[in-house]
């Protein structure tokens, strides 16, 4: 098999990660899979603030897990007329009330990929991202692209401006890197075949 198809087979979100950190020339391979990302006319959008302080990123975990509580009593009100809320709410709350880092899983390395506002910087910063998530698989590192966090933090100027995110910026991803303690052999299922709908010759 052609080894860019193997490489995107094999990739999984991981959420087990060894204590190790990436080392420096391993997280600069990373980053510059993402830069080589297309992007609308060339524009590359993209900046990246590394963090591997291990307790600045548990900081932010927290900080992040404090938020959602707080905001789980109207969830709670919503759940009362909503039973699809309901379900998530009760999720929700075995991931907040907790020890463990359920938003960064203890990952050593955290990348942020910010950029301004502009037509298509969800699209670039997402094909950056991605880049960076299969280049990190084939250097034997695992990754997790960790939803609802930049939503989070991008609410908060003051957080943002201490992770040195430049004004006028927002977070498009929270990627997590790291060593994984091992690589799981198999996928969730996937369709058999893609939900081609149309195929005009």
């Amino acid at each position: 098999m052609n080894q860019v198809i193997e490489n995107i087979k094999s990739r999984r979100s991981i959420r087990k990660y060894v204590d190790k950190g990436v080392p420096s020339d391993v997280i600069k391979e990373i980053i510059d899979a993402g830069r080589c990302a297309p992007s609308s006319h060339n524009s590359q959008p993209w900046r990246f603030i590394v963090i591997e302080d291990k307790k600045k990123i548990e900081e932010l975990s927290d900080y992040i897990k404090n938020w959602f509580k707080k905001r789980l009593i109207f969830g709670k009100i919503a759940g009362l007329f909503y039973k699809k809320v309901k379900n998530e709410i009760e999720s929700a709350k075995k991931r907040l009330f907790t020890e463990d880092d359920f938003f960064f899983y203890d990952a050593p390395l955290l990348i942020l990929i910010c950029s301004k506002a502009g037509r298509f910087s969800i699209q670039d910063c997402s094909l950056a991202a991605e880049n960076m998530m299969l280049a990190g698989r084939s250097l034997g590192i695992g990754s997790c692209w960790i939803g609802f966090a930049d939503m989070v933090v991008n609410k908060n100027r003051k957080l943002m401006a201490e992770l040195g995110i430049p004004k006028g910026y927002k977070i498009m991803a929270h990627l997590i890197f790291g060593y994984p303690v091992k690589f799981p052999e198999s996928a969730f299922p996937r369709n058999k075949e893609a939900n081609v709908i149309k195929w005009i010759k």
